[in-house]
């Protein structure tokens, strides 16, 4: 299957018009008080818009920009890393399946209770500090027959 030299030189022609215009060609840029815009303002200034620097200026720009990437990714890896140790730290640590893991919650519950219970029968605690000097004795009255 032979194409037409025709074909040919009007797909060359179309491919060349499009990387013609994917170029990137200075726009006018316009200061409008303290915004900037692409549309004519009144009162608008018009700026240069091009890049000045030179190729060892962009090089040079370019490469501190990849160091910073870099730099940020291996301090995020970091952080994700510390995240994670905390949050292991904070849970605790437990063998076994879920359900050995409940009944000895449930055993550790209830030995609390069973403590706080004992505790309750002895004499109640104040629920403030109350300080008492190390001479203070309680006496208790004598049990003679008056």
């Amino acid at each position: 299957m032979s194409r037409s030299p025709n074909a040919l030189l009007a797909a060359l022609l179309l491919i060349a018009a499009c990387a013609v215009s994917t170029g990137a060609w200075g726009q006018k840029v316009y200061r409008c008080g303290s915004s900037y815009s692409q549309t004519p303002c009144p009162d608008g200034a018009i700026l240069d818009a091009d890049d000045t620097r030179s190729k060892s200026q962009k090089t040079q720009a370019d490469l501190a920009t990849a160091r910073d990437v870099k730099t940020a990714n291996a301090l995020e890896q970091v952080r994700l890393k510390d995240e994670n140790e905390a949050a292991t730290r904070s849970q605790p640590v437990t063998k076994g399946s879920k359900s050995s893991t409940l009944k000895s919650k449930a055993k550790t519950e209830a030995k609390a209770e069973g403590t706080a219970q004992k505790k309750s029968k002895k004499k109640k605690e104040p629920e403030f500090f109350t300080a008492k000097a190390a001479s203070e004795k309680k006496t208790e009255p004598s049990k003679s027959g008056n």
